[in-house]
């Protein structure tokens, strides 16, 4: 190595050692690290508590907006004519006496305008990331007539016995809601939601979340969305005069007691269960891999869909439309149904009484066992490549030469409504009861 190029690498490391022992000195002479300083990875808390009280007045209806980068939110409605917020304030730092020196400079704000009410809190563009970040609180007690807007970044939410309307967006946390009149929305990106006991009236009900489920029960308004990319939906004494639609990309479904115009599920994995509903018109269920279970779930008419899984139906009125790719389809206690049923690969089991038809059932791949009423009039047309065909009900087999083992056409009991029923492969059974 050339002597120019050692007396160069020697005085930048003689620099540096310079450097390090300068900061050294300046440091020891300003009592150490800075508060909050970068270098230090300790998490040692501090907690101070403030509260204010505003007066507002009740005779007009309140407006609630809170902005909070980094803290829970509670709000929650009383019969009170003031507004009264505590705010609960944290910081960390390496040392009790920097942290305590820190939590006192926590800013954030509270304005009142008229009715309007809004409490900001904003974290410093510049922070010691490898502690915990500083956090504000705010618990609120608020009159039950007011509107409430919350839009938070790292925090738990919860809103309960207020009458007005209630928007909440959160990126990291749960959303709670609780005892609400008026229209509700909630965007959470990665969080639990959880609604209870919701009155919107004539207005909608609208529940996301990107990570976690979603929750609602005792809930009634005009149209209800739930909608999560991961995680589970259940539903339970839900009234909406309007659509109630739910959409999951992984979890389950379940929606038990309740009642809409229509109903409109969508899930990509997961089981889907609907008990105890009452439908006015379209029950419409897509889903990728997952069993469908419909127990008493009443409506105009069913179109029921899953590309892997099987599909059990107890109760069932009016037209009924259900396919699936792999997985057996049973229908049991049909009132007065219209069937199209359609398996790639499963067995199919109906019994019940039909009404107007067509009916067709179809199956590639298994057999197909019917349970009619012994009067039942039809005009049939059976068919299966591998199996043999049977009926407790007398077929009266027409004689154009189509019929055998295999094919039968005819009627029974005189003949009525077409059903046409095929299988590649599997038997056709037909049993009659009184």
């Amino acid at each position: 190595m050339k002597r120019p190029v050692v007396i160069i690498l020697l005085t930048i490391a003689l620099t540096f050692v310079c450097l390090g022992i300068g900061a050294v000195i300046f440091f020891a002479a300003n009592g150490g690290f800075p508060t909050n300083n970068p270098f230090d990875v300790r998490n040692i808390p501090s907690v101070l508590e403030e509260s204010k009280t505003l007066k507002v007045n009740t005779e007009k209806p309140l407006v609630l907006k809170v902005a909070d980068d980094a803290g829970d939110v509670t709000i929650t409605g009383a019969d009170v004519d003031t507004v009264q917020v505590k705010v609960v304030k944290t910081a960390y730092d390496s040392s009790q006496s920097r942290a305590d020196e820190e939590v006192k400079g926590i800013k954030y704000t509270i304005e009142q305008t008229g009715s309007t009410i809004t409490l900001k809190y904003e974290l410093p563009k510049s922070m010691n990331f490898n502690n915990n970040i500083n956090t504000v609180d705010f618990i609120v007690t608020v009159p039950n007539q007011t509107t409430v807007n919350i839009t938070t970044s790292l925090g738990e939410v919860s809103v309960s016995d207020t009458k007005g309307n209630v928007d909440v967006t959160n990126d990291f946390g749960a959303v709670t809601v609780e005892n609400i009149e008026g229209a509700l929305t909630v965007r959470n990106s990665s969080g639990e939601v959880t609604v209870t006991a919701i009155k919107a009236g004539s207005a909608d009900i609208d529940l996301q979340s990107s990570f976690g489920g979603i929750t609602l029960e005792k809930a009634s308004g005009a149209n209800v969305t739930l909608q999560t990319s991961s995680g589970a939906i259940t539903l339970s004494d839900i009234r909406a005069t309007g659509e109630l639609s739910t959409k999951s990309d992984f979890g389950d479904t379940k929606f038990e007691n309740g009642s809409a115009n229509s109903l409109n599920v969508e899930s990509s994995s997961g089981k889907v269960s609907l008990v105890n509903l009452t439908i006015a018109k379209e029950l419409k269920v897509d889903a990728d891999f997952g069993a469908l279970e419909l127990n008493q779930a009443f409506a105009g008419s069913y179109d029921l869909h899953t590309s892997s899984g099987s599909i059990t139906v107890d109760g069932a009125r009016n037209k009924l439309k259900a396919y699936t790719d792999f997985g057996g389809i049973t229908v049991e206690n049909a009132q007065s149904v219209t069937l199209d049923l359609k398996t790639s690969s499963g067995i199919v089991t109906f019994s019940g009484s039909l009404g107007v038809g067509p009916h067709m059932i179809t199956s590639d791949f298994g057999e197909i066992d019917l349970t009619l009423p012994a009067d039942s009039k039809l005009n049939v047309d059976l068919t299966t490549d591998f199996g043999g065909i049977s009926s407790d009900i007398p077929l009266t087999v027409t004689l154009d030469g189509s019929s055998d083992k295999n094919h039968q056409v005819g009627t029974m009991n005189g003949g009525g409504d077409q059903i046409t029923i095929k299988t590649s492969s599997g038997a056709i059974n037909i049993k009659g009861i009184k």
